[in-house]
């Protein structure tokens, strides 16, 4: 059969023309724009989260005050077995450097210098074993507060800032490399340049300090990010409350639960972190005490000529009272945004019944003290706190001038019977 081509050729000109189906010109651009799904979210928001503690998560496993399976990657037990020799052979470094540098220093000091840096060396063995046990036995749950953390704000529709978080960890660790830096140099002057007492100067008490200063920003970049949340919350109250004519319950309701679990959250973290804070806290009240009496004893027989131990006492004054300060700080930070929170709360009322009711319940809940700033029973951790450790430490130092005192005393009538005999 022949085809007739003038026909074939307006055939394919006809087909080559026609038009694809409204349906199909739609389904593409359809496509494109459809929402991301939830999965694909939480996996941007969890990346994004790594991207911004990066750094901070790298030099924490280094140190051992993370575990490592933080890393994306290193989840199975060859890497985690690896990380556990790591901190058993630093940890064994340490501890055989503590007892050589109080062997052949320490034990040379003077009465009670020997006595109060025996007491801190053993502080910080005993902090340093706490960190590594909590970072080895919680190596599983860490990686989960995380997820749980992503998994919260996309629930609540907070969005992470990226540059105010970066900001913040590149501050933190900015300030432990300044004293890292200060500290070695300092060290090394101090020491007049003696490798060896210097290695162990710095690994006995620089390093113990660097390890727990790392495991702090930890902290304190939690209870940050509870801050920023219950401000968030805290906005989007005020905007319920005060913008709209007929304020929701349920979303009144989703913003007092938003902040019940925020305050058990701060619970669980002063919890988790209690034994290292009260080990901190009595580590750094003992060296700021030694510190303060060594410069009392400089005072009272200057030598101005040694510069490095003036300004070496000065820099653990300042690194110790950072550490005890920034604490306090951030836990206020936290009680301030509830405060705020409270105020918002106690400012409206309203003639429905069910709202006021909610907002009563809401009040009650930030009224009720859960006691999530109170670590080893005994401390709460607000800015207050520094006036009893100030009172506290006015009163050790009372002591050690009159057992100074005493112990001079002594030593002198002691000489003397010796040469009257």
């Amino acid at each position: 059969m022949m085809v007739n081509p003038q026909r074939l050729s307006s055939f394919l000109i006809m087909w080559s023309l026609r038009k694809v189906p409204p349906k199909r010109l739609k389904l593409r651009p359809l496509l494109k724009e459809r929402p991301p799904s939830y999965h694909q979210q939480y996996v941007e928001r969890y990346q994004q989260l790594h991207r911004n503690i990066q750094w901070l998560v790298i030099i924490s496993i280094l140190a051992n005050t993370a575990p490592i399976s933080l890393l994306p990657g290193c989840p199975n037990r060859f890497y985690r077995l690896l990380h556990l020799c790591w901190m058993i052979l630093w940890y064994g470094c340490f501890a055989v450097a503590s007892y050589w540098e109080f062997m052949h220093n320490t034990i040379r000091r003077a009465s009670l210098d020997r006595y109060l840096n025996a007491i801190e060396s053993v502080v910080y063995i005993i902090h340093i074993f706490v960190i590594m046990l909590f970072t080895w036995h919680w190596r599983n749950w860490i990686p989960k507060v995380f997820k749980e953390f992503v998994k919260s704000d996309l629930e609540r529709g907070y969005t992470i800032n990226r540059n105010r978080s970066r900001r913040f960890v590149a501050l933190q660790l900015l300030l432990v490399g300044l004293f890292t830096s200060f500290a070695f140099i300092l060290a090394l002057w101090s020491q007049k340049f003696e490798i060896y007492k210097s290695i162990l100067n710095i690994i006995c008490y620089v390093m113990p300090n660097i390890i727990s200063s790392l495991s702090f920003i930890q902290y304190y970049l939690l209870l940050q990010g509870i801050a920023w949340r219950q401000g968030k919350v805290t906005e989007n109250l005020e905007r319920e409350l005060f913008n709209l004519i007929n304020p929701r319950k349920s979303e009144i309701q989703k913003f007092r639960l938003h902040h019940a679990e925020l305050m058990y959250f701060t619970w669980l973290v002063n919890r988790t972190f209690q034994w290292s804070i009260v080990l901190l806290f009595v580590g750094c009240f003992l060296n700021f005490n030694l510190v303060l009496f060594l410069v009392y004893q400089g005072v009272e027989n200057p030598d101005v000529g040694d510069w490095s131990k003036w300004l070496y006492m000065l820099l653990w004054l300042a690194m110790h009272l950072g550490k005890v300060f920034s604490i306090l700080y951030f836990n206020q930070k936290v009680q301030d945004e509830q405060s705020r929170c409270l105020g918002i709360v106690n400012g409206v009322s309203f003639s429905e019944c069910d709202l006021q009711e909610t907002i009563n319940h809401f009040a009650l809940q930030l009224k009720t003290d859960v006691r999530q700033h109170v670590v080893g029973g005994l401390m709460e951790l607000n800015l207050k706190f520094l006036t009893a450790l100030l009172v506290a430490s006015a009163d050790f130092f009372i002591f050690l001038l009159q057992y100074d005192v005493t112990y001079e005393a002594l030593s002198k009538s002691a000489k003397g019977n010796v040469t009257k005999t």
